[in-house]
């Protein structure tokens, strides 16, 4: 058999024969030999022949493959016979420093010739590597071909090439197959490889990345024609992963995965892959990995998947608990393009007839399609979104179509469009959105014009208004949960108007949002605001403001507002009966008492009143009560004029929050007695 290495004798060879006790001992030193990238240092072989039989061992010391240390240490002993070739039977071997940790094992190495050619083989078993099989051919030209097959326990596999953190538990067995064949012994010029892993199983130490019951299958092949290049495969067909957030499981059908390769001296490159997931989708990759410094690129080409799976099982998982993405589910189909390095770099897409909605009815948008791309190198590009129809927090919503502009920090509008709803519209002036740096978020501002008060109320089941309300909305901004404004919102409803200043709201999309503001009412006809209740029939004009307004989970925590009627021209301020028991009832009282003082007020429809007001301060779940003026000890809600003169006085200034909604929703429901308060 051909000697497979070239032998470089860099400091010594020795060669001594001996003889001790009727036994011939030959041993053989060299300082190091070395192959096409690979050397071994300090070799030395010891054959010793006795009338009991010949022993042979070999000890080496440090090897590396390129800059990879193979061993610090080897040993090898064994039975030696020459009866057919030469066989080293019942062998032990020991390694000391190899990437697998120290190791031990039996086999046995076997070399003949057979006519012009030579054979090898070579046969291990250890518990820390498993067992290998190996037969190695070749002619005295130096042509040769190799044949392996084994198993090994893929904790060491996972240990030898650092494969995950060394922290990590891991487990399961592979099977192994390798052919290979070269015309020197300097260099392989073909190859196949096979491995199979199951039962691969592997846990971080804090449990948020692991895997149970894995079955993998990886195939390749590669030629060498002055790089090595050639094909792979894989196949993933059972187990679970967690890699949290995300957790995935093997379909039904195997996800398969299959690319070229090739090998240079500076890098690893992936490229014409494709990659197959059942119930999702497919599309191509390319992947450069340099070996030698620089940066690693990737590409994901012409993925076309379905939106169901892919916002459930990909997208989903990002979202905050509770929040209204982590409700989400959508459907549809989209194809995107993206690629990238450290970072993102560039992005195009194609959304087709999708659909959003959330269980809780706060959003619902069908017919959903955009197309667009985006880069990082600084370019603009045009972009669009349609959808044909959808409900924001069950308000229906019309048509929409927008085209817009992206640019690397984000996207804006290219011309201002009107949603439909609810007999007018929205009318967005101009809607931006930054995905980068301190301003990352997104902005609108726009006008609200003549929806439909009794529209809305019928779907927010809230008491039947009439007329339409139009708003002034300024530039309100979202960024990471929050939205501001950065002037005042204004709009126009029951003929007056409501200011908003200062709106701010945390959390927005998420558990427990936080609102904050300041809201001033001028002008409020008390005529149509009233009529919508059971609380009574009530004239006038009505002025305001909330100070300090804190809503949790959109309930009141903590406010200080003061409402009054200003005398309006051509505006009568009267009062019912029935408005009257209400304000009673919301004062702290029990209605206007006596049979006979209730018996006279009936007979009258209205009364004529010169103040009508009330002030709440709502602070730690304790409402404390004011109105348009003190009378002893108590305040003034209703100060009436004329005959007959009814005025209403409240005396119970402190009371429990949910105590005064329990007042006004008794006021709103129920018919009025008699009395001025307690």
């Amino acid at each position: 058999m051909p000697i497979a290495v070239r032998w470089s004798m860099t400091l010594c060879l020795g060669l001594a024969i001996s003889g001790v006790a009727g036994a011939q001992i030959l041993e053989i030193s060299a300082a190091q030999i070395s192959g096409v990238g690979w050397t071994a240092q300090r070799l030395h072989a010891t054959l010793t022949t006795s009338v009991q039989g010949d022993q042979f061992s070999l000890a080496a010391g440090v090897a590396q493959a390129g800059k990879r240390k193979l061993w610090r240490r080897a040993r090898l002993q064994c039975e030696l016979g020459t009866a057919q070739g030469w066989a080293c039977r019942q062998g032990h071997l020991a390694v000391d420093g190899s990437p697998w940790g120290a190791l031990h094992g039996d086999g046995q190495v076997q070399l003949r010739q057979v006519g012009g050619s030579g054979q090898a083989m070579l046969a291990l078993r250890g518990a820390q590597f498993g067992s290998t099989r190996v037969q190695v051919q070749s002619t005295a030209a130096g042509q040769w071909h190799l044949t392996g097959a084994g198993s090994l326990p893929v904790a060491g596999l996972v240990h030898a090439f650092t494969l995950l953190p060394a922290t990590w538990q891991t487990s399961g067995q592979a099977r192994w197959q390798v052919r290979a064949q070269g015309a020197s012994w300097a260099q392989a010029r073909q190859m196949a490889f096979e491995l199979q892993g199951s039962q691969l199983q592997f846990s971080s130490p804090d449990g948020l990345q692991a895997a149970q019951g894995v079955a993998l299958q990886l195939q390749g092949d590669g030629v060498y024609t002055g790089q090595w290049h050639g094909t792979a495969r894989m196949r993933w067909t059972q187990g679970g992963v967690l890699w949290s957030p995300w957790y995935w499981t093997a379909p039904a059908a195997p996800v398969r995965v299959q690319t070229r390769w090739q090998q240079t001296a500076k890098s690893w490159q992936l490229d014409q892959g494709t990659i197959r997931w059942p119930g999702l989708g497919q599309g191509g990759f390319a992947l450069y990995w340099p070996t030698q410094g620089g940066v690693l690129r990737w590409q994901i080409r012409d993925m076309d998947v379905a939106m169901a799976p892919l916002y459930a099982n990909w997208i989903k998982p990002l979202a905050l608990p509770g929040g209204l993405a982590a409700g989400l589910q959508a459907s549809g189909q989209v194809q995107f393009s993206v690629a990238g390095g450290s970072a993102l770099s560039a992005l195009q897409w194609n959304l087709r007839n999708a659909a959003v909605s959330s269980p809780n009815g706060l959003l619902a948008v069908t017919g959903v399609d955009s197309r667009g791309a985006w880069s990082r190198t600084g370019k603009t590009s045009a972009a669009t979104l349609r959808w044909q129809s959808a409900e924001l927090y069950r308000i229906p919503v019309g048509p929409l179509h927008a085209d817009l502009v992206v640019n690397p920090q984000g996207f804006q509008l290219q011309q201002p469009f009107t949603l439909t709803m609810l007999g007018g519209g929205l009318h967005f002036r101009q809607l931006a959105a930054r995905w980068s740096g301190t301003r990352s978020g997104f902005s609108m501002s726009g006008d609200l014009q003549g929806v439909s008060m009794v529209r809305l109320t019928r779907i927010m089941h809230w008491p039947p208004f009439t007329g339409t309300v139009s708003a002034t909305i300024p530039e309100l901004q979202y960024h990471a949960g929050d939205i501001s404004t950065s002037g005042a919102l204004s709009a126009r409803v029951f003929g007056g108007k409501v200011r908003v200043d200062d709106l701010h709201v945390e959390n927005f999309f998420g558990v427990l949002p936080l609102l904050r503001a300041n809201i001033e009412i001028s002008g409020l006809r008390l005529k149509p605001l009233t009529g919508a209740f059971h609380f009574g029939y009530i004239s006038g004009v009505l002025n305001g403001d909330v100070k300090n307004l804190t809503l949790l989970n959109w309930s009141p925590e903590a406010f200080q507002a003061q409402f009054h009627t200003v005398p309006f021209h051509g505006v009568s301020q009267k009062i019912s009966y029935a408005a009257v028991q209400s304000l009673t009832r919301l004062g702290g009282g029990n209605g206007i008492s006596g049979f006979f003082q209730g018996m006279f007020l009936r007979m009258f429809k209205t009364f004529a009143y010169a103040h009508l007001g009330m002030g709440v301060h709502l602070k730690d779940g304790v409402a404390e009560l004011s109105g348009v003026g003190k009378e002893d000890s108590g305040f003034v809600i209703l100060q009436g004029q004329g005959l007959p003169r009814v005025d209403i006085v409240g005396y119970n200034r402190r009371v429990d929050w949910d105590e005064l909604l329990a007042r006004l929703k008794t006021a709103m429901h129920s018919g009025a007695q008699v009395g001025t308060g307690e």
